[in-house]
């Protein structure tokens, strides 16, 4: 197994555990959420190119809801979002809340395989879910975390 599975694995069971915990306060959550999405994206980018046949376990809808709540803790949920390629782009709403959850939904998935012996499966599972879905949730709700917490870092700056 490479070193860059096993940091992503670290990394994933790390957004795992948080997202199943209970909520911290307002201020420390936004951060945190940073941190392991940033975390995350970074390590997501260097992902080796490997193949399993295993398939992941479904993630229930329940399971999934229950992390969707946990994140309504946040001191927003809404924000606008764009195509960046479509100029001038109609803004669409985007729902922190899902993105973090179906973040949590792809990488569980993916960490369910690792922790069963499934390494290779689980690199596919995480890149591929990178590329096609999670990323762009991460990469959104990291511009959107990165936009109120500067605002209400900047309102506090005299």
């Amino acid at each position: 197994m490479s070193n860059q599975v096993r940091q992503f694995a670290d990394a994933a069971e790390e957004f795992c555990s948080w997202a199943e915990a209970n909520p911290e306060d307002q201020r420390n959550q936004v951060l945190t959420a940073l941190q392991h999405l940033s975390n995350l994206y970074r390590l997501a980018l260097a992902l080796p190119e490997l193949f399993g046949e295993q398939d992941p376990r479904d993630i229930s809808h329940e399971e999934w809801k229950q992390v969707f709540v946990r994140f309504g803790s946040l001191p927003f949920n809404y924000y606008s979002q764009s195509v960046p390629q479509e100029v001038p782009g109609e803004s669409s709403l985007a729902d922190l809340a899902d993105d973090l959850a179906d973040i949590w939904r792809d990488l569980k998935s993916g960490l369910l395989l690792f922790q069963f012996g499934y390494a290779e499966a689980a690199c596919w599972k995480w890149r591929g879910s990178f590329w096609s879905h999670w990323g762009e949730h991460a990469s959104g709700a990291l511009y959107a975390l990165h936009s109120w917490h500067s605002r209400q870092e900047g309102a506090a700056i005299p």
